[in-house]
């Protein structure tokens, strides 16, 4: 949505048509956005053509033939994929039609359907510099991950903290599980809690609604003598969160790195084991050679190691804030800006045709 606010600030009449899935949140996404839904069925991209992937592709197929009449309906002077399983059909669609399409890649190590849309895409958008080499150099723009505009203008520490009725003073840990694998995230910190309750530290921790059943666990170390020094939401008001925050826990997801840079936070980063193609650890990586975060592997990780970690930073200022430089330097908090001009001049170049 971060593209579609940057489109309309750009112009305010542009026609805007969100194609997803219907199982997943974008119909809800869509309409607070006040932008026309259609949805297509989908399915991941075939890795071959065994029998087992049938049923996938046939999905990719219905989804083909029923983007292609959203597509000739609409007519779309562009069509820009964002990533997921829905814009192979939708994007292919486009590609018959002849019809200018953009792609964007999130993660450092891209999806094999963007490496193989790449050769038909008029631009290629890209989050990591390390990403550029997998596709066409004719096509790349290294933009960053769209995100939302109000990480342009975030307030000071000071006024985070306030808002968020956290104290002023405090060493601020934000923990953040992202969408995957937050369950053992939240052991992990929880278990360290005790280590680092010195009177001098809060955390911030978003548990996410699935997990809120987790806060037993919580308890169980003794939650209530500290409950002030560490809370647990469901939900925060990210931008806040870690414009608030010194250091943050959690997952390497594209979305979570571009957001922590944006804000310049250091990261101790837990990379989600599970990925497809170990994305997450590659993201991580590139944020870790470039000072910005300390990476452990989940599989290594143990309370005392986290705690540890935590404490070094804690107490060494000087490298917190080399860390939080580094970080900061890394930030695109423009990228939906910088896609939303490439889309723009796309049908400028158009129009002039």
């Amino acid at each position: 949505m971060a593209v579609a606010e940057a489109l309309r600030e750009l112009d305010p009449t542009v026609e805007l048509l969100f194609v997803g899935s219907a199982a997943g949140p974008e119909k809800q996404i869509a309409s607070e956005a006040d932008i026309t839904f259609r949805s297509v069925p989908c399915a991941p991209f075939p890795k071959s053509f065994a029998v087992s992937e049938f049923v996938g592709l046939a999905k990719i197929i219905t989804g083909f033939a029923i983007a292609l009449s959203i597509l000739r309906t609409f007519r779309p002077d562009v069509v820009v994929g964002m990533g997921g399983y829905t814009t192979v059909p939708v994007l292919i669609a486009q590609r018959v039609l002849r019809k200018p399409l953009i792609i964007h890649e999130q993660n450092a190590i891209p999806g094999r359907a963007n490496r193989w849309l790449a050769r038909y895409a008029t631009s290629v958008c890209v989050t990591f510099p390390a990403t550029v080499s997998s596709f066409p150099r004719d096509k790349v723009v290294v933009t960053g991950l769209p995100i939302r505009k109000r990480f342009l203008h975030l307030p000071t520490k000071t006024e985070a903290r306030a808002a968020l009725g956290l104290e002023k003073d405090r060493f601020t840990v934000l923990v953040v599980g992202g969408s995957l694998g937050a369950r053992r995230i939240n052991e992990l910190m929880f278990a360290a809690w005790p280590s680092l309750n010195d009177d001098a530290t809060q955390v911030l921790h978003q548990l996410g609604t699935n997990n809120m059943d987790q806060v037993e666990q919580l308890k169980s170390t003794g939650f209530e003598r500290f409950e002030d020094s560490y809370r647990v939401e469901p939900f925060i008001d990210m931008p806040l969160a870690m414009a608030a925050a010194d250091l943050l826990v959690g997952r390497s997801g594209a979305s979570t790195l571009a957001e922590a840079t944006a804000a310049g936070l250091p990261c101790i980063l837990i990379p989600y084991p599970h990925a497809v193609a170990d994305e997450q650890s590659a993201n991580a990586r590139y944020l870790a050679d470039q000072g910005a975060a300390l990476v452990f592997r989940e599989s290594e990780l143990t309370p005392r190691k986290l705690a540890d970690a935590i404490i070094e930073l804690r107490t060494h200022n000087d490298r917190l804030r080399t860390m939080s430089e580094a970080s900061r330097s890394l930030g695109k908090p423009d990228a939906a800006q910088k896609v939303a001009q490439i889309i723009s001049g796309l049908v400028c170049a158009k129009d002039k045709v």
